[in-house]
Protein backbone atom coordinates (compact mmCIF):
# COMPACT_ATOMS: atom_id res chain seq x y z
CA UNK A 1 0.00 0.00 0.00
CA UNK A 2 2.83 2.36 0.84
CA UNK A 3 4.36 1.75 -2.57
CA UNK A 4 1.04 2.54 -4.29
CA UNK A 5 0.70 5.75 -2.25
CA UNK A 6 4.21 6.84 -3.25
CA UNK A 7 3.45 6.05 -6.87
CA UNK A 8 0.27 8.12 -6.71
CA UNK A 9 2.12 11.04 -5.07
CA UNK A 10 4.88 10.90 -7.69
CA UNK A 11 2.30 10.86 -10.47
CA UNK A 12 0.57 13.93 -9.06
CA UNK A 13 3.90 15.73 -8.74
CA UNK A 14 4.74 14.94 -12.37
CA UNK A 15 1.31 16.20 -13.48
CA UNK A 16 1.74 19.46 -11.55
CA UNK A 17 5.24 19.88 -12.94
CA UNK A 18 3.86 19.39 -16.45
CA UNK A 19 1.34 22.17 -15.84
CA UNK A 20 4.07 24.52 -14.57
CA UNK A 21 6.27 23.80 -17.59
CA UNK A 22 3.30 24.24 -19.95
CA UNK A 23 2.36 27.60 -18.41
CA UNK A 24 5.96 28.84 -18.61
CA UNK A 25 6.46 28.00 -22.28
CA UNK A 26 3.04 29.26 -23.33
CA UNK A 27 3.89 32.56 -21.67
CA UNK A 28 7.31 32.67 -23.29
CA UNK A 29 5.91 31.93 -26.75
CA UNK A 30 3.57 34.92 -26.53
CA UNK A 31 6.66 36.94 -27.44
CA UNK A 32 7.92 38.20 -24.08
CA UNK A 33 11.47 39.49 -23.80
CA UNK A 34 13.88 37.65 -21.57
CA UNK A 35 15.31 39.91 -18.81
CA UNK A 36 18.90 41.14 -19.51
CA UNK A 37 20.80 38.71 -17.24
CA UNK A 38 19.51 35.74 -19.28
CA UNK A 39 20.47 35.39 -22.97
CA UNK A 40 17.46 35.09 -25.27
CA UNK A 41 19.14 32.40 -27.35
CA UNK A 42 19.69 30.18 -24.31
CA UNK A 43 16.05 30.28 -23.18
CA UNK A 44 14.89 29.63 -26.73
CA UNK A 45 17.28 26.69 -27.07
CA UNK A 46 16.06 25.20 -23.78
CA UNK A 47 12.49 25.10 -25.09
CA UNK A 48 13.37 22.28 -27.53
CA UNK A 49 14.49 19.65 -24.97
CA UNK A 50 11.72 20.61 -22.53
CA UNK A 51 8.99 20.22 -25.14
CA UNK A 52 10.66 17.08 -26.50
CA UNK A 53 10.37 15.53 -23.03
CA UNK A 54 6.67 16.41 -22.86
CA UNK A 55 6.13 14.87 -26.29
CA UNK A 56 8.04 11.68 -25.45
CA UNK A 57 5.99 11.17 -22.26
CA UNK A 58 2.84 10.89 -24.37
CA UNK A 59 4.19 9.92 -27.78
CA UNK A 60 1.75 7.05 -28.43
CA UNK A 61 -1.42 9.11 -28.01
CA UNK A 62 0.25 12.19 -29.47
CA UNK A 63 1.11 10.44 -32.74
CA UNK A 64 -2.59 9.59 -33.17
CA UNK A 65 -3.88 13.02 -32.11
CA UNK A 66 -1.45 14.86 -34.40
CA UNK A 67 -2.91 13.29 -37.55
CA UNK A 68 -6.60 14.04 -36.91
CA UNK A 69 -6.79 17.25 -38.98
CA UNK A 70 -5.68 16.72 -42.58
CA UNK A 71 -5.86 20.37 -43.82
CA UNK A 72 -3.68 21.44 -40.87
CA UNK A 73 -1.19 18.67 -41.61
CA UNK A 74 -1.01 19.72 -45.27
CA UNK A 75 -0.40 23.35 -44.34
CA UNK A 76 2.34 22.52 -41.83
CA UNK A 77 3.82 19.98 -44.25
CA UNK A 78 3.96 22.56 -47.05
CA UNK A 79 5.62 25.09 -44.76
CA UNK A 80 8.28 22.54 -43.81
CA UNK A 81 8.72 21.51 -47.46
CA UNK A 82 9.28 25.14 -48.51
CA UNK A 83 12.89 24.59 -47.46
CA UNK A 84 13.40 22.96 -50.89
CA UNK A 85 12.43 26.07 -52.88
CA UNK A 86 13.44 28.75 -50.38
CA UNK A 87 15.63 31.63 -51.55
CA UNK A 88 17.24 31.65 -48.08
CA UNK A 89 17.31 28.00 -46.87
CA UNK A 90 19.14 28.77 -43.61
CA UNK A 91 16.37 31.16 -42.50
CA UNK A 92 13.62 28.77 -43.59
CA UNK A 93 15.33 25.95 -41.71
CA UNK A 94 15.43 28.08 -38.57
CA UNK A 95 11.71 28.84 -38.97
CA UNK A 96 10.93 25.16 -39.60
CA UNK A 97 12.57 24.12 -36.33
CA UNK A 98 10.39 26.58 -34.44
CA UNK A 99 7.26 25.59 -36.37
CA UNK A 100 7.80 21.89 -35.70
CA UNK A 101 8.29 22.65 -32.00
CA UNK A 102 5.09 24.72 -32.02
CA UNK A 103 3.07 22.01 -33.77
CA UNK A 104 4.26 19.28 -31.41
CA UNK A 105 3.56 21.47 -28.38
CA UNK A 106 0.03 22.10 -29.68
CA UNK A 107 -0.46 18.37 -30.28
CA UNK A 108 0.79 17.72 -26.74
CA UNK A 109 -1.79 20.14 -25.32
CA UNK A 110 -4.56 18.40 -27.26
CA UNK A 111 -3.33 15.01 -26.03
CA UNK A 112 -2.91 16.00 -22.41
CA UNK A 113 -5.69 18.50 -21.63
CA UNK A 114 -9.33 19.02 -22.56
CA UNK A 115 -10.52 22.43 -23.78
CA UNK A 116 -11.89 23.17 -20.31
CA UNK A 117 -8.56 22.35 -18.71
CA UNK A 118 -6.71 24.41 -21.31
CA UNK A 119 -8.86 27.44 -20.48
CA UNK A 120 -7.80 27.07 -16.83
CA UNK A 121 -4.15 26.85 -17.86
CA UNK A 122 -4.52 29.93 -20.05
CA UNK A 123 -6.01 31.92 -17.17
CA UNK A 124 -2.76 31.24 -15.31
CA UNK A 125 -0.70 32.20 -18.37
CA UNK A 126 -2.51 35.49 -18.95
CA UNK A 127 -2.87 36.24 -15.25
CA UNK A 128 0.84 35.84 -14.56
CA UNK A 129 1.66 37.72 -17.75
CA UNK A 130 -0.62 40.64 -16.89
CA UNK A 131 0.80 41.00 -13.38
CA UNK A 132 4.41 40.80 -14.56
CA UNK A 133 3.78 43.35 -17.33
CA UNK A 134 2.19 45.80 -14.91
CA UNK A 135 4.98 45.37 -12.35
CA UNK A 136 7.73 45.80 -14.97
CA UNK A 137 6.07 48.86 -16.51
CA UNK A 138 5.65 50.55 -13.11
CA UNK A 139 8.92 49.45 -11.49
CA UNK A 140 11.22 49.81 -14.53
CA UNK A 141 9.58 52.33 -16.89
CA UNK A 142 12.75 52.59 -18.97
CA UNK A 143 12.27 48.91 -19.83
CA UNK A 144 8.48 48.51 -19.77
CA UNK A 145 7.27 51.85 -21.18
CA UNK A 146 8.11 53.34 -24.59
CA UNK A 147 9.22 56.93 -25.15
CA UNK A 148 5.68 57.72 -26.32
CA UNK A 149 4.26 56.50 -23.00
CA UNK A 150 2.82 53.19 -24.23
CA UNK A 151 3.04 50.23 -21.87
CA UNK A 152 4.89 47.24 -23.31
CA UNK A 153 5.91 45.47 -20.10
CA UNK A 154 7.93 42.38 -20.95
CA UNK A 155 7.03 42.58 -24.64
CA UNK A 156 9.18 44.16 -27.37
CA UNK A 157 6.28 46.09 -28.94
CA UNK A 158 2.97 47.50 -27.74
CA UNK A 159 0.96 45.39 -30.20
CA UNK A 160 2.46 42.22 -28.75
CA UNK A 161 1.18 43.07 -25.30
CA UNK A 162 -2.09 44.45 -26.64
CA UNK A 163 -3.10 41.31 -28.52
CA UNK A 164 -1.97 38.98 -25.75
CA UNK A 165 -4.08 40.91 -23.26
CA UNK A 166 -7.07 40.81 -25.64
CA UNK A 167 -7.04 37.03 -25.59
CA UNK A 168 -6.50 37.16 -21.83
CA UNK A 169 -9.50 39.47 -21.36
CA UNK A 170 -11.83 37.16 -23.30
CA UNK A 171 -10.55 34.11 -21.41
CA UNK A 172 -11.08 35.79 -18.04
CA UNK A 173 -14.52 37.03 -19.04
CA UNK A 174 -15.74 33.59 -20.13
CA UNK A 175 -14.21 32.06 -16.98
CA UNK A 176 -16.13 34.58 -14.86
CA UNK A 177 -19.38 33.67 -16.61
CA UNK A 178 -18.82 29.96 -15.98
CA UNK A 179 -19.30 30.34 -12.24
CA UNK A 180 -22.71 30.77 -10.63
CA UNK A 181 -21.16 32.79 -7.83
CA UNK A 182 -19.09 35.91 -8.61
CA UNK A 183 -15.55 34.90 -9.49
CA UNK A 184 -13.62 37.92 -8.28
CA UNK A 185 -10.27 36.61 -9.46
CA UNK A 186 -11.58 36.22 -13.01
CA UNK A 187 -13.23 39.65 -12.95
CA UNK A 188 -10.03 41.19 -11.56
CA UNK A 189 -8.04 39.52 -14.36
CA UNK A 190 -10.49 40.88 -16.93
CA UNK A 191 -10.24 44.44 -15.58
CA UNK A 192 -6.44 44.27 -15.40
CA UNK A 193 -6.03 42.98 -18.97
CA UNK A 194 -8.43 45.61 -20.34
CA UNK A 195 -6.51 48.33 -18.48
CA UNK A 196 -3.23 47.09 -19.98
CA UNK A 197 -4.77 47.14 -23.48
CA UNK A 198 -5.68 50.79 -22.99
CA UNK A 199 -2.26 51.62 -21.50
CA UNK A 200 -0.53 49.87 -24.41
CA UNK A 201 -2.16 52.39 -26.79
CA UNK A 202 -2.53 49.69 -29.41
CA UNK A 203 -5.53 50.72 -31.51
CA UNK A 204 -5.54 47.42 -33.41
CA UNK A 205 -5.85 45.33 -30.26
CA UNK A 206 -8.49 47.71 -28.89
CA UNK A 207 -10.60 47.23 -32.02
CA UNK A 208 -10.11 43.48 -31.73
CA UNK A 209 -11.27 43.56 -28.10
CA UNK A 210 -14.40 45.55 -28.98
CA UNK A 211 -15.27 43.08 -31.76
CA UNK A 212 -14.95 40.10 -29.42
CA UNK A 213 -16.92 41.79 -26.64
CA UNK A 214 -19.68 42.65 -29.12
CA UNK A 215 -19.97 38.95 -29.96
CA UNK A 216 -20.43 37.86 -26.33
CA UNK A 217 -24.28 38.01 -26.45
CA UNK A 218 -24.22 35.37 -29.19
CA UNK A 219 -23.59 32.66 -26.58
CA UNK A 220 -26.83 33.42 -24.73
CA UNK A 221 -28.61 33.74 -28.07
CA UNK A 222 -27.54 30.20 -28.99
CA UNK A 223 -29.02 28.81 -25.76
CA UNK A 224 -32.49 30.30 -26.37
CA UNK A 225 -35.51 28.48 -27.83
CA UNK A 226 -35.83 28.28 -31.60
CA UNK A 227 -38.50 30.96 -32.23
CA UNK A 228 -36.94 33.49 -29.87
CA UNK A 229 -33.54 32.72 -31.37
CA UNK A 230 -34.77 33.42 -34.92
CA UNK A 231 -36.36 36.74 -33.95
CA UNK A 232 -33.30 37.93 -32.05
CA UNK A 233 -30.97 36.72 -34.79
CA UNK A 234 -32.88 38.77 -37.37
CA UNK A 235 -32.65 41.78 -35.07
CA UNK A 236 -28.90 41.25 -34.64
CA UNK A 237 -28.44 41.01 -38.43
CA UNK A 238 -30.33 44.29 -38.91
CA UNK A 239 -28.26 46.04 -36.24
CA UNK A 240 -25.00 44.58 -37.58
CA UNK A 241 -25.88 45.65 -41.12
CA UNK A 242 -26.72 49.16 -39.97
CA UNK A 243 -23.48 49.37 -37.99
CA UNK A 244 -21.48 48.17 -41.00
CA UNK A 245 -23.05 50.85 -43.23
CA UNK A 246 -22.27 53.56 -40.65
CA UNK A 247 -18.68 52.33 -40.16
CA UNK A 248 -17.81 52.05 -43.84
CA UNK A 249 -19.55 55.32 -44.59
CA UNK A 250 -17.38 57.08 -42.02
CA UNK A 251 -14.24 54.95 -42.29
CA UNK A 252 -11.84 57.82 -42.79
CA UNK A 253 -13.25 59.73 -39.80
CA UNK A 254 -12.99 56.65 -37.57
CA UNK A 255 -9.43 55.85 -38.63
CA UNK A 256 -8.04 59.39 -38.53
CA UNK A 257 -9.91 61.10 -35.70
CA UNK A 258 -10.69 58.21 -33.36
CA UNK A 259 -7.94 55.63 -33.86
CA UNK A 260 -5.22 58.03 -34.96
CA UNK A 261 -4.56 56.11 -38.19
CA UNK A 262 -4.56 57.26 -41.79
CA UNK A 263 -6.66 55.74 -44.56
CA UNK A 264 -3.69 53.53 -45.54
CA UNK A 265 -3.43 52.04 -42.02
CA UNK A 266 -0.16 53.87 -41.24
CA UNK A 267 1.48 52.77 -44.48
CA UNK A 268 0.50 49.11 -44.27
CA UNK A 269 -1.62 49.12 -47.45
CA UNK A 270 1.20 50.30 -49.80
CA UNK A 271 3.55 47.79 -48.17
CA UNK A 272 1.13 44.90 -48.65
CA UNK A 273 0.36 45.97 -52.22
CA UNK A 274 4.01 45.94 -53.20
CA UNK A 275 4.60 42.55 -51.54
CA UNK A 276 1.64 41.05 -53.40
CA UNK A 277 2.87 42.51 -56.70
CA UNK A 278 6.36 41.02 -56.27
CA UNK A 279 5.04 37.58 -55.31
CA UNK A 280 2.55 37.50 -58.21
CA UNK A 281 5.21 38.60 -60.69
CA UNK A 282 8.02 36.29 -59.58
CA UNK A 283 6.81 33.30 -57.49
CA UNK A 284 2.99 33.18 -57.51
CA UNK A 285 2.36 29.51 -56.66
CA UNK A 286 4.96 28.51 -54.06
CA UNK A 287 6.38 31.83 -52.86
CA UNK A 288 9.92 32.46 -51.62
CA UNK A 289 9.92 29.95 -48.76
CA UNK A 290 8.86 30.58 -45.17
CA UNK A 291 10.82 33.34 -43.42
CA UNK A 292 12.81 34.01 -46.59
CA UNK A 293 11.05 36.91 -48.34
CA UNK A 294 12.97 39.71 -46.65
CA UNK A 295 16.24 37.98 -47.55
CA UNK A 296 15.40 37.99 -51.26
CA UNK A 297 15.90 40.69 -53.89
CA UNK A 298 12.13 41.20 -53.89
CA UNK A 299 12.20 41.87 -50.15
CA UNK A 300 15.02 44.38 -50.54
CA UNK A 301 13.06 46.07 -53.33
CA UNK A 302 9.99 46.42 -51.07
CA UNK A 303 12.08 47.84 -48.21
CA UNK A 304 13.83 50.41 -50.39
CA UNK A 305 10.59 51.53 -52.08
CA UNK A 306 8.36 51.99 -49.02
CA UNK A 307 8.51 53.80 -45.68
CA UNK A 308 10.54 50.83 -44.35
CA UNK A 309 13.66 52.30 -45.95
CA UNK A 310 13.89 54.91 -43.20
CA UNK A 311 14.41 52.24 -40.58
CA UNK A 312 17.37 50.16 -39.51
CA UNK A 313 15.84 47.29 -41.46
CA UNK A 314 17.45 48.73 -44.58
CA UNK A 315 20.78 47.45 -43.29
CA UNK A 316 19.59 44.20 -41.72
CA UNK A 317 17.22 43.41 -44.62
CA UNK A 318 14.52 42.22 -42.25
CA UNK A 319 11.13 43.66 -41.49
CA UNK A 320 7.71 43.06 -39.94
CA UNK A 321 4.94 42.23 -42.42
CA UNK A 322 2.36 43.90 -40.13
CA UNK A 323 -0.03 41.13 -41.15
CA UNK A 324 -0.57 37.49 -40.27
CA UNK A 325 -1.44 36.66 -43.87
CA UNK A 326 1.45 38.23 -45.77
CA UNK A 327 4.16 35.91 -44.34
CA UNK A 328 2.16 32.90 -45.56
CA UNK A 329 1.46 34.38 -48.98
CA UNK A 330 5.05 35.53 -49.52
CA UNK A 331 6.45 32.24 -48.22
CA UNK A 332 4.05 29.75 -49.81
CA UNK A 333 2.31 31.65 -52.61
CA UNK A 334 -1.26 31.05 -53.74
CA UNK A 335 -1.15 27.36 -52.82
CA UNK A 336 -0.07 28.11 -49.28
CA UNK A 337 -2.57 30.92 -48.65
CA UNK A 338 -5.32 28.68 -50.08
CA UNK A 339 -4.41 25.92 -47.61
CA UNK A 340 -4.31 28.54 -44.87
CA UNK A 341 -7.86 29.62 -45.76
CA UNK A 342 -9.10 26.02 -46.05
CA UNK A 343 -7.86 24.98 -42.62
CA UNK A 344 -9.20 28.17 -41.04
CA UNK A 345 -12.64 27.83 -42.65
CA UNK A 346 -12.79 24.09 -41.88
CA UNK A 347 -12.11 24.46 -38.18
CA UNK A 348 -14.38 27.54 -38.02
CA UNK A 349 -17.34 25.59 -39.41
CA UNK A 350 -16.54 22.65 -37.14
CA UNK A 351 -16.43 24.87 -34.05
CA UNK A 352 -19.75 26.53 -34.96
CA UNK A 353 -21.47 23.15 -35.43
CA UNK A 354 -20.04 21.84 -32.15
CA UNK A 355 -21.14 25.01 -30.36
CA UNK A 356 -24.68 24.71 -31.70
CA UNK A 357 -24.77 21.00 -30.83
CA UNK A 358 -23.31 21.15 -27.32
CA UNK A 359 -23.81 24.82 -26.29
CA UNK A 360 -20.62 24.54 -24.23
CA UNK A 361 -18.66 27.66 -23.32
CA UNK A 362 -15.40 25.99 -24.33
CA UNK A 363 -16.49 25.92 -27.97
CA UNK A 364 -17.63 29.52 -27.77
CA UNK A 365 -14.15 30.38 -26.51
CA UNK A 366 -12.74 28.52 -29.55
CA UNK A 367 -15.00 30.61 -31.80
CA UNK A 368 -13.79 33.80 -30.12
CA UNK A 369 -10.20 32.69 -30.56
CA UNK A 370 -10.68 32.05 -34.28
CA UNK A 371 -12.27 35.48 -34.75
CA UNK A 372 -9.36 36.94 -32.79
CA UNK A 373 -6.94 35.27 -35.24
CA UNK A 374 -8.88 36.51 -38.28
CA UNK A 375 -9.21 40.12 -37.06
CA UNK A 376 -5.79 40.38 -35.42
CA UNK A 377 -4.12 38.92 -38.50
CA UNK A 378 -4.78 42.18 -40.33
CA UNK A 379 -2.50 44.14 -37.99
CA UNK A 380 0.48 42.03 -36.89
CA UNK A 381 2.24 38.88 -38.07
CA UNK A 382 2.45 37.44 -34.56
CA UNK A 383 -1.33 36.82 -34.73
CA UNK A 384 -1.22 33.89 -37.12
CA UNK A 385 -1.89 30.16 -37.26
CA UNK A 386 1.44 29.51 -38.97
CA UNK A 387 4.26 30.87 -36.86
CA UNK A 388 6.16 30.04 -33.67
CA UNK A 389 3.94 31.87 -31.17
CA UNK A 390 1.49 30.62 -28.55
CA UNK A 391 -1.37 31.51 -30.88
CA UNK A 392 -0.22 28.80 -33.26
CA UNK A 393 0.12 26.34 -30.35
CA UNK A 394 -3.46 27.05 -29.23
CA UNK A 395 -4.76 26.85 -32.80
CA UNK A 396 -3.17 23.43 -33.36
CA UNK A 397 -4.72 22.16 -30.14
CA UNK A 398 -8.16 23.50 -31.08
CA UNK A 399 -7.95 21.93 -34.55
CA UNK A 400 -7.07 18.49 -33.20
CA UNK A 401 -9.51 18.45 -30.28
CA UNK A 402 -12.46 19.70 -32.34
CA UNK A 403 -11.68 17.21 -35.10
CA UNK A 404 -11.82 14.37 -32.56
CA UNK A 405 -15.01 15.70 -30.94
CA UNK A 406 -16.58 16.14 -34.38
CA UNK A 407 -15.87 12.50 -35.26
CA UNK A 408 -17.20 11.33 -31.90
CA UNK A 409 -20.50 13.15 -32.39
CA UNK A 410 -20.89 11.74 -35.91
CA UNK A 411 -20.29 8.20 -34.63
CA UNK A 412 -22.84 8.70 -31.85
CA UNK A 413 -25.39 10.02 -34.36
CA UNK A 414 -24.91 6.94 -36.56
CA UNK A 415 -25.38 4.66 -33.57
CA UNK A 416 -28.50 6.57 -32.56
CA UNK A 417 -30.00 6.24 -36.04
CA UNK A 418 -29.10 2.57 -36.21
CA UNK A 419 -30.67 1.89 -32.79
CA UNK A 420 -33.92 3.63 -33.76
CA UNK A 421 -34.10 1.72 -37.04
CA UNK A 422 -33.65 -1.53 -35.14
CA UNK A 423 -36.49 -0.62 -32.76
CA UNK A 424 -38.82 0.26 -35.64
CA UNK A 425 -37.81 -2.74 -37.77
CA UNK A 426 -36.19 -5.66 -35.90
CA UNK A 427 -35.31 -7.30 -39.22
CA UNK A 428 -32.92 -4.41 -39.89
CA UNK A 429 -30.50 -5.75 -37.25
CA UNK A 430 -30.50 -9.27 -38.66
CA UNK A 431 -30.08 -7.97 -42.22
CA UNK A 432 -27.08 -5.90 -41.11
CA UNK A 433 -25.46 -8.94 -39.51
CA UNK A 434 -26.02 -11.04 -42.67
CA UNK A 435 -24.57 -8.35 -44.90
Amino acid sequence: MLGLDNLSINRRLVEKLEVVVTVFWLLYFTGVRVPPPLPESLVNALSYPFIAILVILHWKRLSWFATRDIPLLLLVGMALASLFWSVAPEFTLDFNRGLLRTFMFGAYLATRYSLKEQMKILTWVFGIGAILNLVVALAIPSYGVTDEGAFVGLFPYKNYMGYTMVLGAITFLLTAFQERKPNWLAWSGFCLTVALIVLARSSGSLVCLLVLLALMPLYWLIKLHYKTKVILLCLVCILAGSAAIIIFGNLETILVNILGKNIEFNGRTPLWTLIIEKVVEERPWLGYGMNAFWKSDAGLYVITNTWAKSRETFLSQSFNFHSGYMPVFSGLGFLGISLYAITLVTVFIRVVILLLSTKQKEFFWCLQFLIFIIVGGFADDIVSILNTSSYCVIYVSICLLTAIEWRRIKVNQKRYVSTNLTKLDPSHSSESKIS
